[in-house]
């Protein structure tokens, strides 16, 4: 990635961030933005992973035993597998959007190309970031409580603006995509754990 890529990535994260609906629009129709949204859902993913090496996060406060190796023992296997499964997660989360708000809520937006809609919620991801204060005591899972509401934000901008929704319209392929998207969550980690013994 050279210079002028990069910066232009850090720029569209920041805006992103910023919850610019201008900017969600932009990466929506730009073609050429699909890699950066994928760079996004990686570093966000990367920034889990420095966290749980360094440690994980001390929940002893709340009666919940701190782990005795001070990080995951899964190292080099979490490195390769937890990118895979953020842009698994990505495109799953963006697909249901999709189909929801272009087939389901707003059928006069059938036009609006999936890639168009998973360009948006990949920099969506963007506060995810600040997943890497996750081993932080007691102010990491603040952190990552605020990320949250933070990133359902920039998923409802990133849903509104991608398949020019209104905002009852957004709101509604928001409620319905999330809610979807955490029962298949739920699912897999369950069938994942079933296999795994």
């Amino acid at each position: 990635m050279d210079d002028a890529t990069l910066r232009l990535l850090v720029n569209r994260m920041v805006r992103a961030a910023k919850l610019q609906r201008g900017l969600y629009a932009e990466v929506a129709a730009d073609i050429t933005a699909t890699r950066q949204a994928v760079a996004v859902v990686v570093i966000t993913a990367l920034a889990a992973f420095i966290s749980d090496q360094i440690g994980p996060p001390d929940l002893s406060w709340l009666g919940i035993p701190a782990e005795a190796d001070g990080g995951s023992s899964f190292g080099i296997l979490l490195l390769i597998i937890g990118p895979i499964l953020a842009i698994v997660a990505w495109l799953a989360w963006s697909v249901v959007a999709w189909y929801v708000g272009t087939r389901m809520i707003a059928q006069d937006s059938q036009d609006v190309q999936f890639l168009e809609v998973a360009r948006a919620i990949g920099f969506a991801q963007t506060p995810s970031v600040l997943g890497v204060t996750l081993f932080i005591p007691v102010l990491g899972l603040i952190i990552q409580v605020g990320v949250l509401f933070w990133v359902l934000a920039t998923g409802f901008i990133a849903i509104r603006e991608s398949m020019r929704l209104t905002d009852g319209q957004a709101a509604g392929t928001m409620v319905v995509s999330v809610i979807a998207f955490f029962v298949m969550t739920a699912m897999t980690t369950a069938i994942v754990g079933l296999a795994i013994p």
